[in-house]
């Protein structure tokens, strides 16, 4: 059943939707594009037909916003379009491994392309989380990994980045020329309002308004927290620009503060699980208790493609976008199913598809 996604079957589920199957070429100059860099998620590898991992961009004017570096997602970047030095900022919605996992290749590849095009990339992510999670029941009280830095945020993963690859770093840069990379980008993490959290462990993502994170002359990005699972900060981001806002979910059970976020927007790019592989990977029922808090943690920390339609059409999105999918490798027909509950367009994500953005009137 979770063999790879035959091509045919995604093909004829875009071209139902109203879109190209293909990747598109890209816009010209000055155009807005959302670009699906890769649409798995989960830390795996689904085999050879498998996407890419989870990793997103907004195109605005040439620059690239990006959210999430999951697996391959700079060689997606590179086949894109998008040269050295045009990503313009980097958004992570947590700091899961299948999020994360291509940081390094970001950082350290094309340096010198990079200093001739002047290159000043913004990273944006969660803080740190401040506390350890609880152990679940059952669980074991295992070593605490890095127990000086247990719940480390974006800064603290960049700098570590740099600081594992300190002796290539030194001898590239002393002997043979190549600038210190560290003159390309600047890492931020993202202070959640003060007041909006008072136990990760009890609610990591209460009520609360859309919050600002960044902006400039082509966009304008605004995040809020969203659930899932004890993970904390999570965000999902909103970006708006001239040519109209998509809404990136991130990894998330069923959120009112998405909703919220999300309201009217032109595109909503949201996760989902096929709820038919969690019963495959759980096992034959009756499940035990140890299968039924991995059924509980992962259907309750993530969202089924019908829960997602009626989140779209609660938000009132013009077009539903279905990336991060888990398994990468499942039949079209089951994400398929969110077009129970939306009657808007419903896309289903593949690698390098391109979705143009235009603003009223624009042709």
């Amino acid at each position: 059943m979770f063999k790879a996604r035959k091509t045919l079957i995604a093909a004829a589920a875009l071209a139902l939707a109203g879109f190209c199957s293909a990747p598109l070429a890209a816009e010209p100059a000055g155009a807005t594009e959302l670009v699906l860099l890769g649409v798995a998620g989960g830390p795996t590898w689904y085999g050879d037909a498998s996407p890419h991992g989870i990793s997103s961009a907004v195109l605005v004017d040439g620059r690239a916003y990006i959210v999430d570096l999951g697996s391959g997602a700079y060689r997606q970047l590179r086949r894109a379009g998008v040269k050295p030095g045009a990503e313009q900022a980097v958004f992570f919605t947590h700091l899961h491994t299948d999020h994360i996992i291509d940081l390094a290749n970001l950082l350290m590849y094309d340096p010198s392309a990079r200093r001739r095009a002047k290159a000043s990339m913004q990273i944006y992510g969660p803080g740190r989380r401040g506390v350890l999670p609880p152990l679940a029941p059952g669980m074991k009280d295992d070593p605490v990994i890095h127990a000086e830095n247990p719940s480390a945020g974006t800064r603290d993963l960049v700098e570590s980045v740099i600081a594992g690859m300190s002796a290539d770093l030194n001898i590239r840069v002393r002997s043979e020329g190549v600038p210190d990379i560290r003159q390309f980008f600047q890492a931020h993490d993202i202070a959640v309002p003060a007041g909006a959290v008072e136990d990760p462990n009890a609610d990591p993502a209460p009520p609360m308004e859309p919050f600002a994170v960044w902006q400039d002359e082509r966009v304008k990005v605004s995040a809020i927290l969203v659930p899932h699972g004890l993970v904390y900060p999570n965000f999902a981001y909103r970006f708006d620009t001239a040519a109209g806002s998509v809404v990136f979910s991130g990894d998330t059970a069923v959120s009112e503060n998405l909703i919220k976020l999300a309201r009217g927007a032109d595109v909503l790019v949201h996760e989902a699980i096929d709820p038919a592989w969690v019963d495959h990977i759980v096992g034959a029922k009756p499940w035990d208790a140890r299968q039924q808090a991995l059924a509980r943690q992962l259907l309750e920390a993530h969202t089924t493609p019908q829960q997602v339609g009626q989140v779209a059409t609660r938000a009132g999105v013009k077009t539903l976008v279905l990336s991060h999918l888990v398994p990468g490798d499942a039949p079209a027909e089951h994400w398929l199913q969110a077009r129970q509950t939306f009657q808007g367009p419903v896309v289903l994500g593949q690698d390098l598809l391109r979705l143009p953005l235009r603003a009223q009137g624009q042709p």
